[in-house]
């Protein structure tokens, strides 16, 4: 994540500089400091799911205006500062991001064109092959739906409205819900064993509401969570519907609600495909070339190869995370020429399962089962006025 903390241990918390925080270290959170700045809004959202988490954080300079600040999160790709810091967390911190955010300052669009941090951070989420999470920051769902129209990446989720959060005075405070978003990522990641699974449909803990109310009835699709849904926007909805008097709808939604990515593609719309075809990849890249590379190109070693990422595939099949997967060697696409330079190539194909988003029960009547009714009539009618006194008797001695 990409945050600003003013009052953090400038020592421990490097601007530009991306930084490994486990939520359960009390003494690394306390070099935070009071509660000015976003950090600390992301974490809460975390802890308050329940759950233990590492994250990957990028300070960057709080300025005197919003713009500024802005500028400062953009950073410099040139010189791997603000969020292009997160680039070479890998290498640094030896674990790379797979969720990434900036809240507050990535919402809403400016000057009537895309948010310049949230185009920034959709970039390095290309980059990492991560899921960038953003607030739409619209006031209204017509707001909402401009902002959605800047993006087309199969790596953004886009959330809205804010949500109402518990303060220290008492009362409550609005504040962005792609932190909560995020977090839910992670809860379902650890709760499921793997990215496999969407976070929709999942109650929410640590927010009190939304900011707007969000009409929303089961069975039904002219509601708004459902046009922002259509849109490929997330929200919330909530467990029970409640309207007043008037009939105004409570502002009460706390379960997360929306699959979808901001892909123009929609092979890749939903969120836990995107994920999981880039788990699928990275793992491939990353546990082959140990073992795999700069071995004598022999036909035992290919088959070697072939048997590692079958196994592979079948695991995710049975865990669920595929519907199935195959592994080949075209030998037209495989040359003497290439195959003379050392050059293998490896086809294979997976399918990944995609949430049930759309479950329709169709209702209808059926006259034949008066069919049934007549039976049961006709022999109730043979039981009591069929049989005699005597057969009576013979079934109750026996």
């Amino acid at each position: 994540m990409v945050v600003t903390a003013p009052d953090a241990d400038a020592q421990i918390y490097i601007l530009n500089e991306s930084v490994l925080l486990f939520t359960h270290e009390i003494e690394k959170l306390k070099k935070l400091e009071k509660k000015r700045g976003t950090a600390l809004d992301v974490i809460n959202a975390v802890c308050a799911q329940g759950i233990e988490a590492q994250i990957i954080l990028v300070r960057v300079e709080e300025k005197s205006t919003i713009t500024e600040t802005q500028a400062e999160m953009v950073g410099s790709n040139a010189h791997l500062t603000g969020m292009h810091a997160l680039k070479h967390a890998r290498g640094h911190l030896g674990v790379e991001p797979g969720i990434l955010l900036a809240p507050a300052y990535s919402a809403g669009r400016l000057d009537n064109g895309k948010n310049p941090v949230a185009d920034a951070l959709e970039q390095v989420a290309e980059k990492l092959q991560a899921i960038a999470v953003f607030d739409t920051g619209g006031k209204n769902a017509e707001e909402s739906l401009a902002y959605r129209a800047d993006f087309s990446s199969r790596f953004c989720y886009l959330i809205d409205p804010f949500v109402r959060v518990a303060n220290v005075e008492g009362g409550w405070s609005v504040k962005p819900a792609s932190p909560f978003a995020a977090a839910m990522f992670i809860k379902r990641d650890k709760q499921r064993g793997g990215v496999f699974w969407s976070p929709s449909n999942q109650d929410v803990h640590g927010i009190l509401g939304t900011a707007r109310p969000i009409s929303y009835f089961d069975g039904e699709i002219d509601h708004e969570a459902n046009r922002l849904n259509q849109a490929d926007i997330a929200t919330f909805i909530p467990a029970r519907l409640s309207q007043n008097a008037q009939g105004q709808f409570a502002a009460n939604g706390r379960i997360l609600w929306g699959n979808h990515t901001t892909s123009s593609d929609p092979l890749w719309r939903f969120v836990n495909v995107v994920r999981t075809r880039a788990a699928l990849e990275k793992t491939i890249i990353n546990s082959f070339r140990p073992w795999a590379n700069d071995e004598n190109l022999t036909g035992q070693h290919v088959i070697a190869i072939t048997r590692s990422l079958t196994q592979f595939l079948d695991d995710l099949i049975a865990r669920g995370a595929l519907l199935g997967g195959r592994v080949w060697f075209d030998r037209d696409l495989n040359s003497n020429s290439t195959l003379q330079l050392g050059k293998l190539r490896i086809e294979f194909d997976a399918e990944e399962v995609p949430p049930l988003e759309d479950l329709s029960f169709s209702s209808r009547r059926n006259s034949a089962y008066f069919d049934r009714l007549a039976e049961d009539i006709q022999k109730k009618m043979t039981y009591q006025f069929g049989d005699t006194l005597e057969t009576y008797r013979k079934a109750a001695r026996s």
